[in-house]
This record gives structure tokens, C-alpha cells and sequence, in this order.
């Protein structure tokens, strides 16, 4: 169970790229049990490159329904472990309703997930519920073995596989570069550095998601009224789907830098010092 290759347990992680689940599954073995806290992102980096779209199909549910149909001996137990199940395609949910609804014999089945909304209701339905709190700032820095910085702590959100990844010494530049340009958002003063920002954020690997990591930034300020709030978490959101579209990066950045500057300081003229360091 240790190596997670126990012959009663069923792994399904999410799949991509046309590889093999049997193939697949030497990897995350290997990732998952030298790291509980492995993120999507590092698996799909890990599997596909970075490049496609992960999903669990209605050809590994198949493969699982074989396997369910075996043998046991001594009437042990079976645990069947769906990893980050929000990915189940709607066919490959359809196909396990009524195995789920009338297991095998002593059958678990576990769905592991960030997104409970993401599960077809029909699925859930037949699910108990287990909701696990986000890690407190002490199990984080305890985790982590240093100290992290309040922004840092703030973006992680209470999950350690993404303290873990703004951590690495390569994020440093792109995490300071979005500080300083939702800084810049609100003051009118040194340009510079906001130009200065939004050429480096232009080269983060990841920009999308890092901009979603900013939401938190921007929902936690103490001193930014709910309209402010509202209307650059909207802006966040809208910019990384476009991000995600691949459209020009350097037009979407630039022109959602001015459209939400020029209706933040509209309502608000005098912005300027409101932003405490400790939080952006």
C-alpha cells in the first residue's frame, strides 16, 4: 500500500495524450507515493508535458468494471481510488452509476476531488460527503520547513502543493511581478515599474493560473471596499480565460491593466498609499 501497488487497489488518475492507463499508472505510483500533495498541474506537467487536457474516460471505468468482476480471495476488502474525479467525462460518470449504486461486495470507492460542483449530481447522490479544511498557516510553514511570506501563505489558500510551487526559486520573479502589478493597478505614480511587471508576467509559464492565485490577494485586502474587490476579481477571471483561449497575451494584459485602472480610479480618485505591502 506503501508503493501504492497493492493488488486491491484500483488507481484512476486523470489520463491524456493517448497513454495507456497501465502505462500511466507506473508514473503517478511512483509521484504520488513520494508526494501526497501532488497537484494537477505537476501531474499533467509530469504526464503530458504540459501540453493537453487530462480527463478520466469512460475506457479506464471499463477496464475498472474487468477488474471488479475478479475474484477474491479470502473476501478481502477492495478500495477502488478515483484522483481528482472532477475530471470524469459525463460518460465515463454515466457508466459507473450503477456499479456505484450497488458495489461488489465489500467494494469501497473513493472520489477524491477540488471540486465537489464538478460531479454529476446523479454521482454524488450516492456518495457520502467527507469535506477536508484547507491547512492552516502553521501546518503550511510546518510543511514547507520555512517560513513563508504573508502574500505567499495568502495565494496558497491553504494547499501545500501550491505554497509548494510558489516557493520554487524560478516563481520568485513572476510572484513579485504580479504584487507589483496589482499595486500598479491602483496608483498613478512610477509607470515604470508597472510597464516593468507586465513584461514579466508576460514570460510566466503559467500565467493564467498565477493570475487566479492573485483573486485570493485581492479578496483578502483589508482596506479595498466590496466594488474594488468585485471588479478586479472579475477582471482576474475574465483575462486568464482569455489567457487560456491563447489570444494575444500582450494586448489582453495591457488592455485589462487600463480598463479596470481607469474605472478604479473613477470611482475612487485619491487610491494613492492604500496598498500595504504585507498584502500585495
Amino acid at each position: 500500500m506503501l508503493t501504492l501497488s497493492h493488488p486491491h487497489l484500483f488507481l484512476l488518475p486523470p489520463l491524456g495524450g493517448g497513454k495507456p492507463l497501465e502505462e500511466a499508472l507506473v508514473l503517478f505510483r511512483e509521484r504520488l507515493s513520494k508526494d501526497p500533495f501532488l497537484s494537477l498541474v505537476e501531474w499533467e506537467e509530469v504526464l503530458l508535458g504540459g501540453k493537453g487536457t487530462l480527463s478520466i474516460g469512460v475506457e479506464a471505468v471499463r477496464k475498472l468494471q474487468s477488474w471488479l468482476t475478479l475474484a477474491v480471495p479470502d473476501r478481502r476488502w477492495r478500495v477502488v481510488l478515483f484522483w481528482q474525479a472532477q475530471l470524469l467525462t459525463r460518460q465515463a460518470a454515466n457508466a459507473l452509476l450503477k456499479v456505484v449504486e450497488e458495489p461488489p461486495e465489500k467494494t469501497l470507492f473513493l472520489f477524491l476531488s477540488t471540486r465537489l460542483e464538478a460531479l454529476p449530481a446523479t454521482l454524488r447522490s450516492r456518495c457520502v460527503v467527507w469535506r477536508f479544511p484547507p491547512l492552516s498557516a502553521q501546518q503550511l510553514q510546518a510543511l514547507a520547513g520555512q517560513p513563508p511570506s504573508a502574500p505567499l501563505l495568502t495565494m496558497a489558500e491553504g494547499r501545500y502543493s501550491r505554497l509548494k510551487r510558489l516557493l520554487a526559486p524560478e516563481q520568485e520573479p513572476y510572484v513579485q511581478a504580479l504584487r507589483d502589478w496589482l499595486r500598479g493597478l491602483f496608483r498613478l505614480e512610477d509607470p515604470s515599474r508597472l510597464r516593468a511587471a507586465i513584461e514579466t508576467l508576460l514570460t510566466a509559464p503559467r500565467l493564467p493560473e498565477l493570475l487566479l492565485m492573485g483573486i485570493s490577494l485581492v479578496r483578502a485586502h483589508p482596506e479595498l471596499s466590496l466594488a474594488q474587490k468585485t471588479w478586479t476579481i472579475e477582471a482576474l477571471l475574465h483575462l486568464a480565460d482569455e489567457l487560456e483561449a491563447h489570444l494575444n497575451p500582450p494586448l489582453l494584459l495591457w488592455e485589462a491593466t487600463l480598463r479596470l485602472q481607469a474605472r478604479l480610479r473613477e470611482s475612487h480618485p485619491t487610491l494613492e498609499g492604500l496598498l500595504h505591502e504585507a498584502v500585495f
